[in-house]
């Protein structure tokens, strides 16, 4: 590419008709200063576009490993997830065994307290029973001539009391004999 010192600098030569030198020099300092102008804006212009095309460089590169980064978010997310998964998979394969065992010894101990229950039942339908058989036999003991009270033995009690009493009076006359006795 030209450059506009090698513009200024270019001679052209006269022939026989020739140019206008004026001219010439005129033109050629007007293209000259706006070549000048256009070199100038083209050399910012590339140190620009270099400036830009480093900074498209380090964005590419930024956009790499942000996708990079981003596909390895997206890959730890979804392993995170399916171990999460897999976990609360395990965790609850665990709950349901852990009320397995919670529900069969509570089965268990159903069976167990009903069993018991069973057995109290039958104890106290026995003790019952034998509640109401002895009380049966009290009552036929009750009724029967052992415990039927006679009056009149009673009565033949009270005549014995009453001898007895008399008998002890008599008894008694002796030990006042003496005394009177002995006052004599």
């Amino acid at each position: 590419m030209i450059t506009p010192i090698e513009i200024q600098k270019t001679e052209f030569k006269m022939g026989t008709h020739g140019y206008n030198k004026a001219q010439v020099d005129e033109f050629k300092a007007i293209v000259a200063k706006d070549y000048e102008l256009l070199y100038r804006q083209n050399l910012d212009l590339n140190d620009k576009i270099n400036s830009l095309n480093d900074k498209l460089q380090y964005y590419s590169s930024m956009e790499k490993s942000l996708h990079k980064a981003l596909v390895l978010a997206e890959k730890s997310a979804e392993e995170t997830k399916k171990s999460a998964e897999a976990n609360a998979e395990s965790i609850e394969k665990e709950a349901r065994a852990n009320a397995q065992v919670i529900i069969s010894d509570a089965k268990m101990q159903l069976n167990y307290i009903y069993d018991a229950t069973l057995d109290l039942l039958k104890q106290y339908e026995v003790y019952r029973n034998q509640i109401i058989s002895a009380s049966k036999a009290q009552v036929q003991l009750l009724n029967s001539e052992v415990f039927k009270i006679d009056s009149s033995k009673l009565d033949a009690y009270e005549d014995y009391l009453e001898n007895r009493s008399i008998v002890k009076d008599s008894e008694q006359e002796p030990d006042n004999f003496e005394e009177t006795n002995e006052e004599q």
